[in-house]
């Protein structure tokens, strides 16, 4: 009698050992495995917090092969956590975008990874996240250009660390790099998983500043000057349909900022203000550095988010407000325009 050794070479040779682990072949390399097999590859934790969440989702961007991750976060009212997660991996396509949510549903049949946070690969991940927030859903994604998530997370029922301005520091110790000090909040979830993974970037901001840095970060691209620009949805979604571009350059194929408005919404389901996005526009956003901790110990692409002085800062630290920026000005407004709008200002400070 054949022990199971034997049993499972001879599956192997005939290639039949994966179809005993699927319960359906949804296509596109997407299975649902049998609950026999997601058991198998159980996970070492539980959604518990706002932090795991993070972690899951950098998990799945990472073995979609992303090289840039964008994470903007919004707090309400000590009670709500708003996550805008943005990346440029392989994407999902159209018709599976509603079963990656079920259960024992993966890409990862044959490439289940093993890391230091357990096994990946059970299609458990998105399951538990959906069961665990209010909202998580595809606002876009499509094989090859990407992925943009929104999740809308309850705090009384998911917590996060108290402390979310905590940062880590880095010591080498016999020659490897060690996190210290910080609590594990989102900063330091992104930064223990950057060393891991050094060959992705990770920008962490506010919605506003990952929208300006991803036109930023195109700007910088050897494509940049053929990219086209528009001035009306329909004809823009037309062109993202047709033409293999990611979901992080889509913010650079406009300079119209109502444009960029319906960008910002049917996109990524950002909800700016006219002004933020005129900002945007205009340049006035200072882009995110990827987010990583240098070898001296200072964090390096920590998100500024407050964005502007206020006249209380000013007093405090003794810092001149400037009321408003002549050259910008000049490029939006004529000559008569920019004296009212300065007159008024004046007057009314």
């Amino acid at each position: 009698m054949q022990n199971n050794t034997d049993i499972g070479r001879l599956l192997s040779k005939l290639k039949l050992n994966d179809s005993l682990n699927i319960e359906e072949d949804l296509g596109n390399g997407y299975v649902r495995l049998k609950i026999s097999e997601a058991d198998r590859r159980q996970a070492l934790q539980d959604i518990s917090c706002v932090e795991d969440i993070v972690v899951e989702m950098m998990r799945n961007s990472r073995d979609a092969k992303s090289r840039n991750i964008f994470i903007g976060t919004k707090k309400i009212e000590d009670k709500r956590r708003k996550i805008y997660f943005i990346d440029d991996g392989e994407g999902i396509p159209p018709k599976l975008q509603d079963l990656i949510f079920e259960s024992r549903v993966t890409s990862k049949l044959e490439n289940g990874i093993k890391d230091t946070y357990g096994f990946h690969g059970r299609g458990m991940a998105l399951f538990s996240i959906k069961l665990n927030t209010e909202e998580i859903r595809i606002i876009f994604s499509d094989r090859s250009k990407g992925a943009s998530f929104y999740l809308d997370i309850d705090l009384s029922k998911i917590p996060e660390k108290k402390d979310q301005s905590i940062m880590p520091q880095l010591i080498r110790m016999d020659g490897d790099l060690s996190i210290i000090g910080g609590v594990n909040n989102i900063i330091k979830t992104i930064i223990e998983f950057q060393l891991q993974s050094s060959g992705i970037n990770f920008y962490y901001g506010t919605p506003t500043q990952v929208l300006s840095t991803m036109r930023e970060s195109m700007k910088k691209d050897s494509k940049y000057s053929g990219y086209p620009k528009f001035d009306t949805w329909e004809k823009l979604k037309d062109y993202i349909q047709k033409n293999n571009i990611k979901v992080t350059e889509i913010p650079i194929l406009t300079d119209n900022y109502n444009l960029m408005d319906d960008i910002a919404k049917n996109i990524f389901n950002m909800h700016i203000s006219r002004r933020g996005i005129q900002r945007i526009i205009y340049n006035e956003i200072k882009a995110l550095k990827p987010l990583k901790i240098s070898l001296n110990g200072s964090l390096v692409g920590k998100a500024d988010r407050t964005g502007e002085d206020t006249i209380d800062n000013a007093k405090k630290t003794g810092k001149k407000l400037i009321l408003y920026d002549e050259n910008k000005l000049a490029s939006r407004f004529k000559d008569e325009e920019i004296r009212c709008i300065i007159k008024a200002v004046e007057d009314k400070i």
